[in-house]
Formats: structure tokens, C-alpha cells, sequence
């Protein structure tokens, strides 16, 4: 089971909030990997590489 922070749920959401069109998950995956230090997250979508710390590919 993944341990995931309250901190990292609640700027996810955040994230959501403030663009939907998104999804949930692509949130939380972007800041599951900020809080461990892996960005640039890579991503082949175009509205998840427009939010800080994501980059197309």
C-alpha cells in the first residue's frame, strides 16, 4: 500500500479544483512525484504538461 500525505492529497485537489477538465489522478500523480523529487513529470497530455512541474513529450 502506497503512503500517500494529507499535504499531497490537499494540493492535488487543489490542482483539480482549479482545472477539472484534468482528472483527479493526474493530480495526484504529479503531486506524489513532486513530493519525492521526480520532476519534470513526463506526459503525453497536453493539459497535465501546462501545470508546473509536468513537460510534455
Amino acid at each position: 500500500m502506497l503512503g500517500i500525505d494529507a499535504d499531497v492529497v490537499s494540493a492535488a485537489l487543489a490542482q483539480f479544483r482549479a482545472k477539472p477538465a484534468l482528472g483527479f489522478s493526474d493530480c495526484l500523480v504529479l503531486e506524489i512525484a513532486r513530493k519525492a523529487g521526480h520532476l519534470p513529470l513526463a506526459t503525453f497530455d497536453k493539459a497535465l504538461a501546462k501545470l508546473t512541474g509536468a513537460k510534455k513529450l
